[in-house]
């Protein structure tokens, strides 16, 4: 066994509390029956090859190749578009009674742009105000209903309790226009998860109205009947300030109860994934050096970037600590996760996935799944006491959860008023500091005469890059207006902090020409036990870890070297990956009203 993986053993240990592990897994894939799937990418695979690859089995691709991935995950949850589930898969069936029906031609045609074209006119206009009537063989209530139960009924089969758990879900995907006429599209899309799969009803989808509230009272009504579910906004990068507005949907100022049924409804943000990464812009944190990351630049149907403001993570924690101070509410407490949104059923998240990917280097590019803008998905990393839709659930519910950009790097992020200076020293430190404390995606109140510190452990995927650093991002108010500040608090290779907060960058050990790199630079652990030493005990805030990998090649460089072509020109060749925990938010306690 290689030291590297004594390290990583003695770590997990210190990790866990008595009663919790980590987790990793992918709560957002396609199958052949989203119809942008099999419309843009020919996908045939289905929820049953889905399941199977991420438990570690091999799948056959459609070239009769077999891949598998290199390391089974621990939870999946298949996530259809259920705007008119899988209507366009149906009309490829040699006895489907539409497919010599317009869209069933367009679908079966061997033209490329004809099968796009299938999604482009046949399926994305529906639910959009003034489309009146989808077009014959689209809106088919039966046979959706069927492939629903199927999808149902698959999640049920691959659940393994304290070994592989699986979810019903599927994903809601509004896309309001904020100009008039054929503006660009704003993406408001959400994974829905159920939290067991009893008695399930038939998902309410963006035809049914293209507004959240609506998806709010959806999910409402099933807690009612005793079901539990949660929504995900994913792809805020793109939302074109939607996202987090100072309005809801109907354009209204937002209440106290938005906030409550906001707050209880969506508990949970996906950070990052295929489209880029939605933590921040270097236009709105021109301090941070690590803010410009897997940035997607354009809106669906547009070359334009769209408004940042609202449409960025740490840009709505700001602004909902605003409002706080404000004396109202915050309506944006959550926490972070990450995944895939790939549309081809086999979560493989490695940037050199090459041999987990059913369409080997250069062909991806080809076909659109490749384009340099494109990211290789993110993981969610989620601390739960064991490995069950229960217990997961539970642990998304209380946000202790954190996102990474695909490597499986561990981090445990606690904050508390009482912490001793040699906490991290203990190997029951987590439950210390539990036991005094709030973990990641907690709430912190004031303890006069206190500054809060916080604990924060992380460690290398075993099989990926060591660790660059950890950083701390702070939000608070200041004068009524939002600040935020990053501060590193650990360090690799035994280099300090200097008085201004900076240090000194690592020398990378990227060798492009063969996409490789070595771990001779950066560590296999950090961690930092911090104090914020500029807390005001009457302003919010808010608190998480980021933890930053050392230089690796970016995919794209990994696929040019495996196909003996030129490495395309433009795009970043090296980038390190990343983790964010869901942050820990301290609130002031309010003068009691006379």
């Amino acid at each position: 066994m290689r030291l590297a993986t004594f390290a990583i053993a003695a770590l997990t240990s210190c990790l866990a509390a008595a009663d919790t592990q980590v987790y990793f897994g992918d709560l957002h894939l396609h199958t052949r029956y989203s119809n942008d799937a099999i419309a843009f990418m020919g996908t045939t695979r289905t929820p049953d090859d889905a399941y199977r690859f991420a438990r570690g089995k091999p799948v056959r691709t459609s070239g009769d190749r077999t891949v598998r991935i290199a390391r089974p995950l621990d939870f999946l949850a298949v996530t259809e578009h259920m705007r008119f589930l899988g209507a366009l898969q149906s009309m490829t069936a040699p006895d489907s009674p539409f497919r010599d029906s317009p869209a069933g031609k367009r679908i079966n045609s061997s033209d490329p742009g004809q099968r796009a074209l299938a999604f482009l006119i046949d399926i994305a206009p529906w639910g959009r105000p003034g489309v009146i009537e989808p077009s014959e063989g689209i809106d088919v209530p039966d046979r959706a209903d069927r492939i629903w139960r199927e999808i149902v009924a698959t999640a049920d089969r691959h659940y393994q309790p304290g070994k592989f758990t699986t979810f019903a879900a599927y994903e809601w995907t509004a896309e309001p226009r904020r100009a008039a006429g054929n503006g660009p599209l704003a993406n408001m899309h959400r994974v829905v998860i159920f939290e067991d799969t009893r008695d399930l009803p038939y998902p309410f989808s963006a035809v049914d109205s293209v507004h959240p509230e609506r998806l709010w009272e959806y999910l409402e009504a099933q807690r009612q009947r005793g079901i539990d579910a949660i929504a995900i906004p994913h792809n805020m990068n793109i939302s074109d300030g939607l996202m987090y507005a100072p309005a809801d949907s109907y354009g209204m100022p937002l209440t106290e109860h938005y906030a409550a049924r906001r707050s209880w409804n969506e508990p949970l943000g996906e950070v990052t994934q295929q489209k880029g990464t939605s933590e921040t812009h270097p236009m709105l944190s021109p301090n941070d050096e690590f803010a410009e990351f897997e940035l997607r630049r354009t809106l669906f149907g547009s070359t334009n970037e769209g408004r940042l403001t609202g449409s960025y993570v740490r840009d709505a924690y700001k602004r909902g600590l605003e409002y706080e101070a404000w004396g109202f509410f915050n309506p944006y407490q959550f926490g972070m996760i990450g995944a895939t949104d790939y549309h081809w059923a086999l979560s493989t998240v490695s940037e050199n996935r090459i041999f987990e990917d059913p369409e080997p280097a250069p062909n991806r590019a080809a076909r659109g799944i490749g384009s340099m803008e494109v990211s290789a998905g993110g993981l969610s990393g989620v601390w739960a006491a064991e490995n069950s839709r229960k217990e997961i659930f539970a642990a998304m519910r209380r946000r202790e959860t954190f996102a990474t950009t695909g490597p499986r790097i561990s981090v445990r992020f606690f904050g508390g008023w009482h912490y001793p200076d040699d906490l991290l020293e203990d190997r029951r430190w987590v439950d210390a500091a539990g036991e005094s404390g709030v973990p990641m995606g907690g709430e912190l109140s004031t303890v006069q005469g206190r500054v809060p510190r916080f604990a924060v452990l992380a460690g290398k995927d075993p099989d990926g890059a060591n660790l660059d650093r950890i950083q701390i991002v702070k939000g608070w108010v200041e004068a009524g207006r939002a600040r935020e500040a990053v501060f590193n608090v650990a360090v690799s290779d035994g280099r300090t902090i200097r008085p201004d907060g900076s240090v000194a960058p690592l020398e990378g050990t990227v060798d492009v020409t063969s996409a490789s790199y070595t771990n001779t630079v950066g560590d296999s652990t950090l961690k930092a036990l911090w104090e914020d030493p500029a807390f005001d005990p009457k302003a919010p805030a808010f608190y998480y870890a980021r933890v930053i990998e050392i230089p690796t090649p970016r995919w794209q460089v990994y696929d040019a070297v495996a196909a003996g072509v030129p490495v395309p020109e433009g795009p970043p060749t090296v980038l390190q990956e990343r983790a964010y925990t869901s942050p820990i938010w301290y609130a002031p306690a309010r003068p009691r009203e006379p």
